[in-house]
């Protein structure tokens, strides 16, 4: 274990290649998720196989830590920057402030505005996952009925992509009617408690549409309290959790992001850089979502799709 100077431990993995290439940093949002956790999983044990050691920590979506994170990595002589970064609109500086010191960085998940600032970046196909669930999700309503859409957080560009997605399918249905909208903040309580709300105001729902996997599973939650077992619910992560929920009947579809494939894709991009090679790619790379159902529920496990 490290200890930086905020006081923050770091764990540090020590690469089991005998060539010791440097060190990676990795930073995510809350490691208490199993979405980043599995990011954080997959991009390490992609450096160790590359013969890097790794820096893992977590900026709990403050832009603050995440600028005092990456300043501190690249003090510490970093090679390059595996990040998840804390605000789409907010982290360019940071981004480029690794490029000035000579670090490169590379995006995954999460997009910036600017281009050239980033090595790569790499993110889900959050138009093509939110439109898929959306069409499985008025299927199973039979097109037509009284609908809630719990957003994700619609300070992250990726929560007001996926509402958008949404509504490019849902607004197509003039019997699909949405009776309220709320936006989650992407946490199961607050997911929970909108929805206790909303039933009391709106008690002949048949269906939420959910921004991402707690969302969905916090009106799960506040349905199966109120016995409304019979409300349809989706949503867009594709977590062990949603799986789960889907095999036992509560949760219709999800759809489920390639975590660990897209980072440990950008470690790949970054070690190919280092050694001077470029690996061909555009910068901007787009991973599309898996529709998860009953049929296929048992195939995911950690963010990852076996097709076996």
């Amino acid at each position: 274990m490290v200890t930086l100077a905020l006081g923050v431990t770091v764990p540090l993995a020590v690469a089991q290649d005998p060539v010791d290439k440097g060190t990676i940093a990795i930073l995510v949002n809350s490691l208490d998720n199993p979405y980043y956790a599995a990011e954080a999983h997959a991009a390490d044990a992609k450096a160790r196989e590359l013969g890097y050691q790794t820096l893992i920590q977590s900026h709990n979506e403050d832009v603050n830590r995440q600028r005092e994170l990456i300043s501190l990595a690249v003090g510490r002589g970093v090679k390059g920057i595996v990040l998840d970064n804390a605000d789409s609109s907010a982290s360019g500086a940071a981004v480029q402030y690794a490029k000035d010191q000579g670090v490169p960085t590379v995006l995954i998940n999460r997009e910036i505005p600017q281009d050239g600032v980033a090595l790569a970046q790499l993110t889900h196909n959050n138009v093509q996952a939110a439109s898929q669930v959306a069409q499985a999700f008025v299927e199973r309503m039979g097109e037509q009925g009284e609908y809630v859409e719990l957003t994700c957080n619609l300070a992250d560009n990726n929560c007001v992509t996926r509402s958008e997605a949404f509504h490019q399918v849902l607004d197509q249905y003039p019997e699909m009617t949405m009776v309220a909208r709320q936006d989650a903040k992407g946490v199961l309580l607050n997911a929970k408690q909108s929805m206790d709300s909303i039933l009391q105001e709106h008690p002949n729902v048949r269906g939420v549409i959910a921004g991402n996997g707690p969302v969905a599973l916090g009106a799960i939650a506040s349905l199966q309290a109120a016995r409304r077992d019979q409300v349809v619910v989706a949503g867009i992560d594709g977590s062990n959790d949603e799986r789960d929920a889907i095999r036992a009947g509560h949760l219709y579809a999800t759809a489920m992001l390639q975590a660990q494939q897209l980072a440990s894709d950008g470690v790949a991009v970054l070690d190919a850089h280092l050694a001077g090679a470029d690996d061909g790619g555009p910068e901007r790379r787009l991973y599309r979502g898996i529709l998860i159902t009953e049929e296929n529920a048992s195939r995911v496990n950690d963010f990852s799709y076996s097709d076996e």
